[in-house]
């Protein structure tokens, strides 16, 4: 009996416990808190990422262990509030051209339509394939960009349809009519932009379309709409664009002094010597109004990157203006200001350029010299000064200062020849320099 009453006893005590370890293990329970731990779990990943961290951020650990927790949210709560934000977090700490950031991109899209961050994560996959497409463009290091080109612009004309209300509706048409330029359909993107600009009125996106334009139309060679643009662009006032439209204006003026001047010295071969002179007077006056402009952007932005700039690019029309001797103190007080700028390595030779125009040989052989032995300048530069430096002295006649700089342009200097086959330099061979050799010797012993 006793046995019966310990068995029944065990019985009841086994039911009890395993009904307690069922309510701790089940399901249900789990489920019961998903939200409140989806919630506990949101908030841990914002204090970890507080203040917030991008893709190079420099304290690596943290960026990892930031990374999963995000990742972490949506894996373990993927039908909670959170989700969305998590894998839109997670995506933007990754570099934008990055794969693993365009599958996050392509999930909070596909998975969660409706997500405040659809149109965004369609548009950052956009851009990013939109940019993919201009660098690839700028190193010529993919042969067909149309590809690139193309599947940008279907996202972004995807925004354009489905999220009409989107903050990014009109920077997705300014990219679309962006894609046609970028696989050369010109005059598809200038009419897009042109409807655009109306379209737009005072929006501040139309100042960013007027500027695009005005470059479009400067690389046509209309230089009087490309300026006409700009100049609207700089009665805005806008912080962002204002400045570059003042420094391509400078450009406009340049590059249309340049084409006046081309046309006027045809118009002298043909002989028609008044309209000649008249087109040579004009594009002085496009010049100066060239070195006005990059002077107005000198003193308005001092502190920019366009301002920078401007100290450099005024050289170009001071040169034509033939004040040889202000240019390149414009550009060697550039240099010093600015040693980093990517115009400066350029810039030296330049000066070494314009002391030549300005019959300075003695400083134009210094100044190429100095290039040539500078290893930071790529080697065809360094090679083409190597043979400036020769021919100069040769152009004097100093043989003997002539014969020792091409020796040393073809000596173990420089064992490549320079990439372009029609460069002057490649006629400098052994029998070239044994050449002059005799004929210096002959006229010493005369």
């Amino acid at each position: 009996m006793k046995k019966l009453i310990v068995v029944e006893i065990c019985v009841v005590i086994a039911l009890a416990v395993g009904f307690w370890i069922g309510r701790i293990t089940s399901p249900y329970n789990d489920y019961a808190h998903y939200y409140d731990n989806a919630d506990k779990a949101w908030l841990n990943v914002q204090k970890m990422d507080t203040p917030p961290i991008s893709f190079d951020e420099p304290d690596k650990n943290r960026l990892r262990k930031v990374r999963a927790a995000y990742r972490a949210v949506f894996d373990n709560y993927p039908d909670s509030r959170w989700a969305d934000d998590a894998i839109y977090q997670l995506a933007s700490r990754l570099p934008r051209t990055d794969e693993e950031g365009f599958a996050l991109f392509r999930r909070l899209i596909r998975d969660y339509p409706d997500s405040e961050y659809a149109d965004d994560s369609m548009f950052a996959v956009a851009i990013a394939t939109y940019r993919i497409a201009e660098d690839f463009k700028k190193t010529g290091t993919l042969e067909s960009l149309t590809a690139y080109y193309d599947r940008a612009l279907a996202l972004f004309n995807q925004i354009i349809a489905i999220y009409p209300g989107s903050a990014l509706f009109e920077e997705a048409q300014y990219n679309a009519a962006m894609c046609y330029y970028g696989r050369g359909d010109v005059n598809i993107a200038l009419s897009q932009l042109e409807n655009l600009k109306i379209e737009y009125g005072n929006h501040p996106i139309t100042y960013k379309i007027r500027y695009m334009l005005g470059l479009i139309y400067l690389g046509q060679q209309d230089y009087g709409d490309a300026k006409a643009e700009f100049l609207n662009v700089i009665d805005s006032g806008d912080p962002e664009y204002g400045p570059l439209a003042s420094f391509d204006i400078a450009n406009a003026y340049f590059n249309e002094g340049k084409k006046i001047e081309i046309e006027a010295d045809f118009k002298e071969v043909q002989g028609k010597l008044q309209a000649a002179e008249a087109g040579k007077k004009e594009a002085m006056e496009k010049y100066q109004e060239a070195v006005d402009g990059y002077q107005k952007v000198i003193d308005l932005y001092p502190d920019t990157k366009v301002g920078q700039d401007a100290l450099f690019y005024i050289a170009l029309p001071l040169e034509k203006l033939k004040t040889y001797d202000e240019a390149i103190t414009r550009l060697e007080a550039a240099i010093e200001s600015y040693p980093d700028n990517e115009n400066a390595s350029n810039s030296k030779y330049y000066i070494g350029q314009l002391a030549y125009l300005n019959d300075d040989t003695a400083k134009a052989i210094e100044v190429f010299q100095e290039f040539a032995d500078d290893p930071s300048h790529t080697y065809d530069h360094r090679l083409q000064a190597q043979y400036q430096v020769g021919k100069i002295y040769e152009e004097i006649g100093d043989m003997e200062q002539a014969i020792d700089a091409y020796e040393k342009l073809i000596a173990g200097d420089y064992p490549e020849p320079h990439k372009n086959p029609n460069h002057p330099s490649r006629s400098i061979t052994e029998n070239y320099v044994q050449q002059l050799k005799a004929e210096f010797l002959d006229e010493a012993i005369e």
